[in-house]
């Protein structure tokens, strides 16, 4: 894990994320490349147009101004606990300069604050943090609350036992060995979706076996829905982190059903989400 990516805009959540970030990136010894995006219109005006307007040009300058001095505060907070890290501030569409610094530096990882954009956009396009965690295909960790350093022990892993999300079960076993953690693996069983648990512990241990986990449990849970099964079961073990992986093609499901699994646990619990979509391509 050489390179891990935290989009800020300065709000709380998005601040806990980049905690989180300097926590891990410490513990790996990975680079953390902070990124700041000034959100442009999403119209089709021309924004550099505008920019010829006096007044606007000064207010640019200005806010560049302040924000490059944020951005500064960031990297040598996190220097002054000896993390390498990189600082980017740009200009455009979030959604579409964070996928673009995603692929430039390489990211292993991208740790996010859960942030929503107004009701009808979220309605239609899902939040900012929804549709990195669908069209990226590198994991995402989604954060709300800060999560100390020495609160990273218990890692529920979410399946449904018809993909093993290689990347995602490769990065748990690395999670596993800095912080020391137990990795629950737990199969929710619904009534469209049910399996008897003698079979279920048996294709756990096969993960098991297949990624060398060494401290771990094995585990079926019982729930009408699946996307409540997994809060409720990450509560039970009062996990530090949720693992899943998306299966989902496109967000489209949110317009018919109210959302994607995960978008349901994101909601749903206040804990740090990791996904991994694996139909996902740059």
């Amino acid at each position: 894990m050489q390179n891990i990516l935290v989009p800020v805009d300065f709000s709380i959540k998005s601040l806990n994320a980049l905690a989180l970030a300097r926590t891990i990136a410490k513990k790996a010894g990975s680079t953390l490349h902070i990124i700041h995006v000034i959100e442009t219109p999403r119209n089709n005006y021309n924004f550099m147009e505008d920019m010829d307007d006096p007044l606007n040009k000064r207010y640019m300058e200005d806010l560049v101004k302040l924000l490059n001095s944020k951005m500064a505060d960031l990297k040598r907070e996190s220097e002054d606990r000896q993390i390498e890290v990189k600082t980017d501030l740009k200009v455009g569409v979030a959604y579409r300069e964070i996928k673009k610094a995603i692929r430039h530096v390489q990211a292993d990882l991208v740790i996010i604050g859960a942030k929503g954009i107004t009701d009808a956009e979220e309605f239609f396009l899902g939040s900012l943090t929804d549709k990195i965690v669908r069209a990226v295909p590198v994991p995402v960790i989604t954060v709300k609350e800060l999560v100390s350093e020495d609160q990273f022990a218990h890692i529920v892993y979410a399946t449904d036992l018809k993909k093993d999300h290689k990347q995602l079960l490769s990065l748990l076993v690395t999670f596993q060995t800095l912080f020391d953690a137990t990795i629950h693996l737990v199969k929710i069983n619904t009534r469209k979706n049910f399996k008897n648990d003698l079979d279920v512990e048996e294709e756990l241990l096969q993960l098991v076996e297949k990624f060398h986990l060494k401290g771990y449990t094995l585990n079926s849970y019982s729930h009408e829905d699946e996307e409540y099964g997994i809060v409720y079961f990450a509560d039970k073990k009062n996990a530090d982190l949720i693992a899943m992986g998306i299966n989902e093609k496109s967000g489209f499901r949110r317009l018919i059903s109210g959302g994607s699994i995960v978008e349901e646990v994101n909601e749903h619990t206040y804990r740090p989400v990791l996904t991994y979509h694996f139909n996902t391509k740059y």
